[in-house]
Formats: C-alpha cells, structure tokens, sequence
C-alpha cells in the first residue's frame, strides 16, 4: 500500500459507556483497548497518514474533554460504537459537528455496520463505513471518490443517502500491522474482574468471525470467513505486548479462541517450548475441545476458560441455535476441571419460549457445576441479529432505547414470562451465585492453592452494595 503525496488527518474516538448502577458489569466489567480503532490507525499510518486515537471510555472523558483532544486539523473523525454505545457516540458526534463543522464524521462498528442508513439520514454521521474498515478507510484516505468505495453508506452534496455496493473485502490477519497501542492509554486497561491472575493485563483478539451460528449474534460484521492470525504472529504478538508493555496476562476475546483447534495446539507448543510466562485466558464453544488439547493449553499457561452455557434447558439451546444439547455441559466440566483449568460460566436468561420452571433451572444447574464465576446476562436482541428480527416481527420489543440494551434490562416481553420477572431473577441469580456461604468458604480456601481471593472479594462486595441500594432485590 503505497503512501499518498498528500497525508489525510485522522482522530479515531472510543466513546463512553453509561452503564446503570444496578448493572453487574460496573463491577466486573474489563476495560479493553479499542483494538478495531488501533488496528485502523495502525493501518493509516503504515500507508503515510496520520491518526490518533481518543479512548474516551478508559480515560473516563467528558465530550468537552475529548473535544478539548481533538486535533483541529483532523481531516475526519471516526467513531466506533455497539448498540448501548450509539446513544453516546451520536451525542459525541453532534458535538464534534457543532465545534469541528469542517471535518468529516465516519461511523463503524456493529451498531453503524446494521443501522448504516437512518445515521446518514438523522445526520449522525456523513460515511458509515460498514463491515472491516481497513481497505475502506485505506480508499477514503487516499482521495477515492466516494461513489467508488464499496461498503459504505454516505451522503452526497446534494443530500442524498447513498448505499454503496456491499463486497467481500476479506483481510488476511497476518499481514495487518499490530494495533497502535503506543496510541493509546495501556495503564487503564485490565480485564475482566476474575479473568486474570496476574497484571498488567489486556485483551486482544487474535481471530475475525465464529463458527456458531446462534440467534443472539450477529455474524455480519466480518463477512461468513473466519479467519485466524498464525501461532507465530500471536506468539509476535505476546513477545511485543510482554517487551514494550510488561503485560504478565492477556485475556483472549475471541469469539471461540478454540475454533482452530492445530493453531491453538501450535501455539500452546510454541510457548512451552520457547518458555515464554505469560498466564492467559479465553472463549471457548462447549464443542469445541478436548481434553488433550485442554491439558495442552493448561501446560501453555491458560488457567481460565469462558463457556458459554447459556440454558440449561434443550429447548431453549435449540431456540436460539447452540447446537450443542444441555447432557453434553457435565462432560466438558469435568474434562476442564480435570486439565485444572478454572471455568468462567456464561448464562442468559429471558430467551423466546422461557419460562419461571426453565429460569430456576439454569440457576440451580450454574450452582451445582462448582465453577469459579458464573455470569448472567439477560437475552438480548441486538439490530441486524436472527433474533432481533424475529422479534421485532412477532411484536415483543418493548422499545429501541439502546442505553437499555446493556445486558441487564429485559428489552422483550414474552408471552410466557414478563419482563419484570425476568429481571427479578436476574438478580435473583446474582445473590443465589455469588452469597451462598459454601461459594465463599470454597474461594477462600482455594487461597491455598494459589487462587486470588481479590477477584471474588470485589465481586462479593459488588453484590452487597447492589443489594443494599435496592438493586437486585
């Protein structure tokens, strides 16, 4: 990619995220470096522009902070936002637009990929750059006409919204420089609260795409080609982070870091056999591992797995497409408990078609596993998902407020449970977990073999302050 005589001025802005106080995640929630917005700049900068990167979310910023930050001789801003983002992302663009009038204002992410259309046409935004942004923004840097760039959604001099043709613009990973974490805050970043055992840490995501194909997800982002960085530029990646970084852990955020199962196999070799310390974790499908690769990964340094379980009632896995049945969860326990790998459950709860009885069961069913953290997240149907529209058909959305869509507020009423009640055993599933004096006897003795009794403390602590305001009575 050959550079431009003339250099484009770029500002990539992480906006904030209000979360509620009755949320869990303002307990447990990890800050992570925007690496789609590092990555893009990364890119630029390779090819002889300029970029820098604003993370309004780690630096706690207010939008006259960032506006404060903003490079007045920016040629564009791009903004990245998900669903509970948008909200603050549109505020954070209307004030760039109301200060910074001349600059040109780029949308990407999920949110923008699905609702490109109505942010062009409420004037959120003049491109929305849908899908992977790197080529395209590449294009836009580079002076390409507009009505030339595909993947985008902008709007003409004369008003007019246009949507550009959609094309398959796949980037091998391995050739993509490594995100400009110089450009960013590494101090704020961690992860997720009983994730790490060990910091600094940090997230990094090593792959594009899932093989699951649940109704919750939305698989668009990144085209039907899941595609994964080599072991060896991981293991790049790890000797870069621990060198210029000192990071001690990294948390994998892949969407199924075990999806390429010989990749995770000659990655876990090469640290072994390069002796490379370094103490991870990841996400992983219920279906896809083993347990010789567990015992691998164990031996490599992973000490933390995520499943997600999500119900513990077949019906409902076959609702939202899991693919996996509930008799198969005991198994993949006892396999990852066997390799001494801890188990970081994921639930959720509200899905189509649940009731009080199928609720209670994935509670009692989150307790009995005997893993180390269990969380709980309420369903919901996120734009451009299988669910959101099947939904939105049937009638059950009670409102398109996205700050409302965080996780932690029923957004759906169902005909088979209200609303209300499933937010009540939200809560209810939280207290169950996480106070129950044989969990607390049970981290506490697990002190002895090396266990960080921190992570359930704050957790512990979370949970009582919740309760104590009201929050998850």
């Amino acid at each position: 990619m050959q550079a431009q005589e003339e250099s484009v001025k770029f500002v990539f802005i992480n906006p904030s995220r209000t979360i509620d106080t009755g949320n869990i995640w303002n307990t447990i929630n990890a800050i992570t470096p925007p690496l789609g917005l590092a990555t893009l700049a990364a890119v630029l900068e390779q090819a002889g522009h300029h970029a820098d990167i604003i993370d309004m979310s780690a630096m706690n910023m207010s939008v006259s902070d960032v506006l404060e930050k903003v490079d007045p001789a920016a040629d564009h801003v791009g903004i990245t936002a998900t669903t509970p983002e948008i909200s603050s992302a549109q505020r954070l663009a209307a004030a760039v637009r109301e200060r910074y009038p001349r600059m040109g204002i780029i949308m990407g992410g999920v949110h923008p990929t699905v609702c490109h259309q109505e942010l062009v046409e409420d004037r959120s935004c003049d491109i929305v750059v849908r899908g992977e942004g790197e080529q395209t923004l590449l294009d836009i840097a580079n002076g390409s006409p507009l009505d030339k760039v595909p993947n985008i959604t902008w709007r003409s001099s004369t008003g007019e919204v246009v949507i550009n043709q959609a094309v398959d613009r796949y980037v091998d990973l391995n050739t993509l420089p490594f995100p400009a974490f110089e450009k960013l805050p590494m101090d704020r970043y961690r992860s997720a609260l009983g994730a790490a055992r060990k910091s600094p840490s940090i997230g990094v995501i090593t792959s594009r795409g899932c093989p699951g194909t649940c109704t919750f997800c939305f698989s668009g982002m990144f085209g039907t080609r899941i595609r994964f960085m080599s072991a060896d530029r991981v293991l790049e990646l790890i000797r870069n982070l621990q060198k210029t970084f000192g990071i001690r852990e990294i948390s994998f955020y892949d969407d199924t870091f075990t999806a390429h199962k010989r990749r995770v196999e000659e990655l876990c070799n090469a640290l072994i056999r390069e002796r490379i310390r370094i103490s991870w974790s990841c996400f992983a499908r219920v279906d896809s591992v083993s347990p010789d690769l567990l015992k691998l990964m164990h031996a490599a340094g992973c000490h933390q797995i995520m499943y997600g379980f999500e119900s513990a009632d077949d019906s409902i896995l076959e609702g939202i497409n899991k693919r996996v049945k509930f008799s198969s969860y005991d198994q993949i326990v006892k396999w990852t408990r066997d390799a001494r790998i801890d188990i970081r459950g994921a639930f959720m709860l509200g899905s189509l078609g649940e009731t009080t009885a199928s609720l209670q069961k994935t509670i009692d069913y989150s307790k009995s596993l005997g893993i180390q953290f269990a969380i709980y997240n309420i369903t919901t149907p996120f734009p451009g998902t299988r669910l959101y529209d099947d939904v939105a058909a049937r009638g059950y959305l009670k409102h398109r407020d996205w700050d409302q869509y965080d996780l932690a507020h029923a957004v759906m009423e169902l005909p088979t449970i209200p609303a209300t009640e499933v937010e009540r055993f939200y809560a209810r599933a939280y207290r169950e977990f996480y106070l129950r004096l044989s969990y607390a006897l049970g981290r506490i003795l697990a002190i002895r073999t090396g266990y960080q009794f921190g992570s359930y403390g704050k957790v512990f602590v979370g949970m009582l302050r919740m309760i104590v305001r009201g929050r998850m009575k």
